[in-house]
This record gives C-alpha cells, sequence and structure tokens, in this order.
C-alpha cells in the first residue's frame, strides 16, 4: 500500500518546531553534517519500525524522499525571502 499525502497540520509543526528546539539546546556547537548524520540515522530507525502489513519498504522510501524534498524546497524558499546580513 503506498504512504497516502497528508496535509502538514498544527501538531506535525509543534513536532518539527519541537525536534528544532532539541537540536538548538543540545546540539548547539555541533557541525550541521554531524547532525545531519544523527538525525539520518534517526530516519532510518523509524523507517525499521513501520508496518510492514501497512505500507511496502518502496511506499515509505517514497514518503521519506517527498518529505526530504519538501523540506528541502522550504529551507530554499527561506533563504531566497530572507533578509540579507548587515554590511
Amino acid at each position: 500500500m503506498a504512504a497516502r499525502i497528508v496535509a502538514t497540520g498544527k501538531e506535525h509543526e509543534r513536532l518539527r518546531a519541537a525536534l528544532i528546539e532539541a537540536m538548538r539546546k543540545t546540539a548547539a556547537d555541533m557541525p550541521a553534517e554531524e547532525i545531519l548524520a544523527v538525525v539520518s540515522a534517526l530516519v532510518g530507525q523509524l523507517i525499521a519500525v513501520q508496518d510492514q502489513r501497512r505500507f511496502t519498504p518502496a511506499a515509505v522510501m517514497q514518503l521519506v524522499q517527498n518529505n526530504i524534498e519538501l523540506g528541502n524546497g522550504q529551507a530554499i524558499d527561506k533563504l531566497i525571502n530572507e533578509a540579507g546580513g548587515h554590511a
């Protein structure tokens, strides 16, 4: 079965914000690539515990890919729309 598309809601945004806040508190001085490695390992663990009676491995990987692309696009949009630095 394919993973269904769910619109991002307030609960999803609260979870995302809480994860970001936890990373800021816990790993404020950790290089970005190390944070990416840790979070990627967590995603791998979350993939491993998905119910295989409900989702095929391909469907789970498509869900991950779609959301990586969405998050990447949001980050790029934020960078494009932010005011520049100070001279």
